[in-house]
């Protein structure tokens, strides 16, 4: 079993970064995309079924499992870094209007969504879960098509030097509100097909979990850090991960996700618990842990290429989500008082699904909520929304250069 894991660890972690060098696309794709990439080719090509005949089961079994966990854990450690990063911006005046853009931004396409998910599943009902549960099937795309990935959408607004401007601060805190967004949405989803519970019990529960986390912990964790300047970074970290931990386990005991908690973790964790190494715990989650949720995440991917229905859906699922969050966020950000040319940077930059997008229909999928096949859809459509936002973004941002 030792061996089978090592090489298991080494193909998911080697593999993805040298078909980027092999093929001369490391520099087109991020390594996120080579890693679903290799996971497809797992999945498609036989190559799961020759590693199973040698001991390397990735399709099913313990291995699995493992991976499966280290990918999780990786994952966990991300969102809540992600959460620790979610405060208000003060840094300008103008920073009140990222509230509006994103409750509307957010709003009008989960609901927009949610109304084409219901269409859908009455006039394509295999496309519903095992749950069979039409109202959350119709929400799950609805909150699919709504969600931005705030880790790519950093990316893309460093390497167009926008961190620091009007338009990335609004962004920025427009993606974080709307991580806000998706886990509560989420979590209402997953009450209504993961517990014997009426919904409102889970409600009542959540409210408590809440209060508890940002009106109680949030609040005793920083006078705890503030009073004690000389906690060594290794103490602080062991804090921040046994909280993590504790606020994950009571989410999933509670029916909803376990990601959900460490989110709400990193919410409630002051910065000081992190320390000096907030950027070492990203890089190692990013590099040694994150890779397995993405290899195993593409050998979920079931990609028919001669199948005209599936490129159908996945054509119409972007253009809807595309379509949708692009005219929300760009209206909305007229009105607050932006200039047309601005908002419609703004409108595209939040084009952005990435790694969310990839969260959260993996837990949906989980939940019995959507197919396989709507799953490799949505998957298609937050890649194929991902790869636009930098291209629409730059055939604006000259204009507003020239100006």
């Amino acid at each position: 079993m030792n061996t089978e894991f090592f090489c298991a660890v080494l193909l998911c972690l080697i593999v993805p970064i040298l078909i980027g060098k092999c093929f001369g696309i490391q520099r087109l794709f991020p390594i996120v995309f080579l890693q679903l990439l290799f996971g497809l080719l797992l999945n498609t090509t036989g190559l799961s079924i020759w590693l199973q005949t040698h001991g390397i089961d990735l399709l099913q079994g313990p291995l699995v499992t493992s991976l499966n966990g280290l990918g999780w854990l990786g994952l966990s450690l991300l969102i809540a870094l992600t959460g620790a990063e979610s405060s208000p911006l003060n840094d300008t005046q103008k920073a009140w209007r990222f509230i509006p853009i994103s409750i509307v931004g957010f709003g009008a396409t989960c609901a927009l969504g949610s109304l084409f998910g219901y269409q859908l599943a009455l006039h394509y009902p295999q496309l519903l879960g095992s749950k069979q549960q039409l109202f959350a099937f119709a929400l799950a795309i609805g909150l699919s098509l709504s969600v931005t990935a705030l880790p790519i959408l950093c990316a893309v607004l460093r390497e167009n030097s926008l961190t620091d401007t009007l338009i990335g601060k609004l962004a920025t805190n427009c993606a974080l509100l709307d991580d806000l967004w998706m886990w509560l949405v989420l979590a209402a989803i997953l009450s209504l097909v993961t517990n014997t519970r009426q919904p409102t019990i889970i409600v009542l529960y959540l409210l408590i979990y809440l209060g508890v986390m940002l009106l109680m912990l949030r609040p005793l964790l920083r006078k705890y850090f503030e009073h004690r300047l000389l906690i060594s970074p290794g103490d602080g970290l062991l804090i921040a991960i046994t909280v993590i931990c504790l606020s994950a386990i009571a989410t999933d005991l509670m029916g909803l996700h376990a990601i959900f908690g460490a989110y709400i973790a990193g919410v409630a964790l002051p910065r000081q618990a992190w320390g000096t190494k907030r950027n070492d715990i990203l890089h190692f989650s990013q590099l040694l842990l994150l890779p397995f949720f993405f290899v195993l995440t593409g050998m979920r991917l079931q990609i028919p290429i001669a199948d005209v229905f599936f490129w159908q859906l996945t054509l119409t699922v972007t253009f809807v989500a595309t379509a949708c969050k692009f005219l929300s966020v760009t209206l909305t950000a007229r009105l607050t008082g932006l200039k047309w040319l601005e908002a419609s940077i703004l409108g595209s930059l939040m084009q952005c699904k990435g790694l969310m997008e990839l969260v959260a229909i993996n837990i949906l999928f989980e939940a019995g909520i959507i197919s396989l096949q709507i799953f490799s859809a949505l998957a298609m459509m937050a890649l194929i929304s991902t790869f636009i936002t930098a291209p629409l973004m730059r055939v604006l941002l000259p204009k507003i250069n020239n100006r």
